[in-house]
């Protein structure tokens, strides 16, 4: 497997108590797989390999956060932010399923499987009060999944 990226972030000020934040990554994943069924070992033969998978993809992924300080009159200090930002993870291959040996059915599965995608929403505020004797935090968040990869056995 090969997996290349850059990513940068940028931040603007847009005003004392406004800072804007955006950022880009692009990735490249490339994967090369043998397809080994899960048997044991073959006499004389070793490992026998069923065949290669080759998969690549190319994403563009990123976020952008505003952040808002405040002042105001009950706290020491206040954010409060919003943000969006779009993950992403590569695909793959499965193991392969065991071979034929004796004759009957054999349950199979995907060879490979997609990429997952997340786009993450978030809002929040973190307050100091108190001369900075009480923290006072919230956040709520949602996650939207596309492709979710999860291991089964």
């Amino acid at each position: 497997m090969n997996s290349y990226a850059g990513f940068g972030e940028a931040y603007y000020q847009v005003a004392p108590d406004l800072k804007l934040t955006a950022g880009l990554r692009w990735t490249s994943d490339h994967k090369h797989f043998l397809e080994i069924p899960s048997q044991t070992i073959t006499i004389g033969w070793g490992y026998p390999v069923a065949g290669a998978v080759d998969q690549a993809w190319n994403e563009w992924t990123g976020r952008a956060v505003a952040d808002w300080t405040p002042k105001l009159d009950f706290t020491d200090q206040t954010l409060i932010y919003g943000s969006f930002s779009r993950g992403y993870k590569a695909g793959g291959a499965n193991p392969p399923p065991p071979s034929q040996l004796s004759g009957g059915d054999i349950a199979t599965h995907p060879l490979t499987f997609a990429p997952e995608f997340i786009n993450a929403y978030e809002l929040g505020t973190k307050n100091t009060m108190l001369d900075g004797g009480l923290t006072l935090n919230g956040d709520v968040f949602y996650y939207d999944y596309k492709g979710y990869q999860i291991s089964q056995i």
